[in-house]
């Protein structure tokens, strides 16, 4: 969203740093969606919807460029670089330590990482997550998760 430049306290967001921002997750969604078709059946669909989102967005981002620097209030770029890098983390993290053990970890990092400061309010949010998360699929889609480390498994 952009902003009139003396009402704000934020960054200069340049448009080749954006298109930097979009084409990593528009990479990282290749590899969500290439790594989703590598799996057998209905396991397959949701990694293949989210990179393909991912991608599909980041497409959109690009298309919305313009030239000109920006002030914004967007997050200065070496933030944005370390959230996928904590993104990725948490994907390899969710493989060996399991999806909900890993959101616990990940949840309010992100939120740290965005800003908030208010711990009550990301404790509440991280516990929310995970709970809905596990009630969604293990009863809604009826697709237990695979063994966690926070169930024992």
């Amino acid at each position: 969203m952009a902003v009139e430049p003396e009402k704000l306290e934020g960054n200069p967001v340049r448009p080749l740093e954006r298109l930097a921002v979009a084409l990593a997750v528009a990479l990282a969604g290749g590899v969500v969606v290439w790594d989703g078709a590598r799996q057998a059946g209905a396991s397959a669909y949701f990694p293949i919807a989210v990179g393909s989102a991912m991608i599909a967005l980041s497409a959109v981002s690009v298309a919305r460029l313009d030239r000109e620097t920006r002030m914004t209030e967007e997050v200065p770029l070496v933030r944005g670089f370390v959230g996928l890098g904590m993104l990725a983390a948490f994907i390899f993290l969710a493989g060996q330590i399991g999806f909900l053990t890993a959101s616990i970890a990940f949840i309010p990092a992100m939120a740290l990482l965005g800003g908030d400061r208010n711990f009550l309010r990301i404790a509440v949010g991280t516990v929310a997550f995970v709970i809905m998360a596990y009630v969604v699929f293990n009863l809604a889609f009826a697709q237990p998760f695979p063994a966690e480390l926070i169930l024992g498994g």
